[in-house]
């Protein structure tokens, strides 16, 4: 049935029904399957289940000469399913409207860390509102996690998928990296098709690839590590720019013996959250050819997963569809 057959025929209506309780095999099928045998016209769906508990919502379009027995038939199915149901009307002026925001833009934002507390997402959700954007929905990209930490994943991720003009991108960009110091990642991305395709992958070194800085450990061998760290904060707090404050640390290792990053790199502690022969079996099964240059490999990983350099800036990987 097309829309305009619903001109047709008697008063259309729009109703918006919402379904939660505990989650049984066939459920869905079951309700949909009374809206199909009144030929009602589904407009919207969306499903979600946590811990057993469903939510389900419908918003579907019907004429006035059906709406009751439907309403009737829904409701008795949801008392022997044994799950809440509440219908809602829709004006066709509330639908349309609805239908108008659909063509904002569309980002998507992830947390990824070790853990993801309430207070990182209460911080996130609490940046993208004051920013006038909207949440259409979060989703747990990771396993789901057991209640014993030492049975827990080595990391965490969430994601969510918001809409709406963005406010002010500079103070959502500085939120976000306020909030990274709490010890969790965020990216902010645009939800466009540039996203879905990016096959190249990039890991930092220092405190990702490796849990430590590799140049607080050779300020610490030089007997220098207090005044090393004085001046990454000071960049940190925006003081003076990378490029001085690399060149300050760097003066205040002269003298110290190259060997020094032969003992750091044997003694380094490799990441719990990246581990290259792991990720690389993931691009693999997403049907990408994975490729890491040669050089770059054999100086950082060897077979045993043991760090032999710890010079390199940056493991890469390219992949091609």
């Amino acid at each position: 049935m097309y829309l305009t057959d619903f001109a047709m025929e008697s008063k259309i209506e729009i109703i918006q029904i919402n379904i939660s309780g505990e989650d049984k095999p066939g459920m869905t099928s079951s309700l949909t399957d009374i809206l199909a045998r009144y030929d009602a016209f589904i407009l919207d769906i969306g499903q979600a289940n946590i811990h057993q508990s469903l939510t389900l919502g419908i918003l579907f379009m019907t004429t006035s000469d059906k709406s009751g027995a439907i309403l009737k038939e829904l409701l008795f199915k949801a008392s022997e399913l044994g799950v809440m149901i509440r219908f809602t009307p829709i004006t066709e002026e509330h639908y349309q409207a609805w239908v108008g925001r659909q063509g904002k833009n569309r980002y998507i934002i992830t947390l990824l860390g070790r853990q993801v507390t309430a207070r990182h997402i209460a911080g996130v959700t609490k940046a993208v509102a004051e920013q006038g954007l909207n949440i259409d929905a979060i989703k747990r990209l990771t396993g789901r996690m057991p209640l014993e930490e030492e049975n827990r994943a080595t990391r965490a991720c969430i994601e969510l998928s918001v809409r709406g003009t963005l406010g002010d991108k500079a103070v959502l960009q500085k939120r976000f990296m306020e909030l990274s110091n709490e010890g969790v990642d965020i990216s902010f991305q645009k939800d466009d098709i540039f996203r879905r395709s990016r096959r190249l992958i990039c890991f930092d070194m220092d405190s990702t690839l490796i849990e430590t800085e590799v140049i607080d450990e050779l300020a610490d061998r030089a007997g220098v590590g207090p005044e090393v760290r004085a001046v990454t904060e000071s960049a940190m707090r925006g003081e003076i720019d990378f490029t001085e404050s690399f060149t300050r640390r760097i003066a205040l290792l002269r003298g110290l013996d190259v060997s020094v990053m032969e003992e750091i790199a044997r003694r380094v502690p490799l990441s719990k959250i990246v581990r290259p022969a792991w990720d690389l079996q993931q691009l693999a099964s997403l049907g990408l050819k994975a490729e890491a240059d040669e050089t770059v490999w054999k100086r950082v990983w060897s077979e045993e997963e043991t760090i032999s350099f710890a010079s390199t800036p940056m493991f890469l990987v390219r992949g091609r569809k």
